[in-house]
This record gives structure tokens, C-alpha cells and sequence, in this order.
């Protein structure tokens, strides 16, 4: 099987509010993804997906999503501190871990890649040493 991968980069703000350390507390990161889809390749187009149209896919949900965002659960507690916050704020029924944030990106992802697509692989990094990972 072959596969191809897309890196993208994106800043983003959270708070992890159950958390008793300095996690706690607004912080930002320069997330990377990485993101590997399987499938056949296209005899018309000699690719399995123009790497162009993977990244179009990556905007219109991981980046809408997620970049230049304040990233926090959805629980009363941040409800009320960030109730007159004007900025972006996505709002997660988790804490915005990378193992949750990960989660979201496979399964937002997965329902909209084509046919014949699969998704198997992707990391997130939070920073360059430390990485959430999911393969199928």
C-alpha cells in the first residue's frame, strides 16, 4: 500500500482546567501535524491524493478549527472566567490535550476524506519533544 503525508503548523493557546500544575494556566504552542493517508493510486492522476487538495482538507478543519485559538473544555468553570473573552475560543467537550485534540483531528478528518482514502497515521506534536500519536 502506499502513503503519503502532509505536515502543517499551527499556533494555538489552552488551559488544562483540571489540572494542578503550571498546565493550568493559559499557555501557547506551535503545534505540527502530521498526517498519513493509505490508499490506491489514481491512474488518471498518478497520485493517491494531490498533496494540494490533503492540505485544503487540513484548513478546512484542523486550521479552522484549532489555529490562533484559545482551546478549552467546555465546563462552567471556564464558561464563567472566559465569559467576556472576545477572542477565538474552541470549545471541546474534553480537556485540550494532545491525546484529545488528536482524537478530534481522526475523527473529523476520516468523515471527509474521499473514498478509497484511508487515514493511518498522525502525530501532534506540542512541542518538538513531546507528541500524541494514533494509528489505525
Amino acid at each position: 500500500m502506499i502513503c503519503i503525508t502532509k505536515k502543517i503548523e499551527f499556533e494555538a493557546a489552552h488551559r488544562l482546567s483540571n489540572y494542578s500544575g503550571a498546565c493550568s494556566q493559559i499557555h501557547g504552542h506551535t503545534y505540527k501535524l502530521e498526517v498519513t493517508l493509505c490508499g490506491p493510486i489514481d491512474p488518471e492522476t498518478d497520485m493517491i491524493m494531490d498533496f494540494k487538495n490533503l492540505k485544503l482538507i487540513l484548513q478546512n478543519t484542523v486550521l479552522s478549527h484549532f489555529d490562533h485559538s484559545l482551546i478549552l473544555k467546555d465546563n462552567p468553570e471556564n464558561r464563567m472566567i472566559f465569559a467576556d473573552y472576545s477572542g477565538k475560543v474552541t470549545w471541546m467537550e474534553t480537556e485540550p490535550t494532545a491525546e484529545r485534540m488528536i482524537e478530534w483531528i481522526v475523527r473529523e478528518v476520516s468523515r471527509i476524506l474521499p473514498q478509497g482514502l484511508a487515514l493511518t497515521k498522525l502525530k501532534l506534536y506540542e512541542t518538538s519533544g513531546s507528541y500524541a500519536s494514533w494509528e489505525k
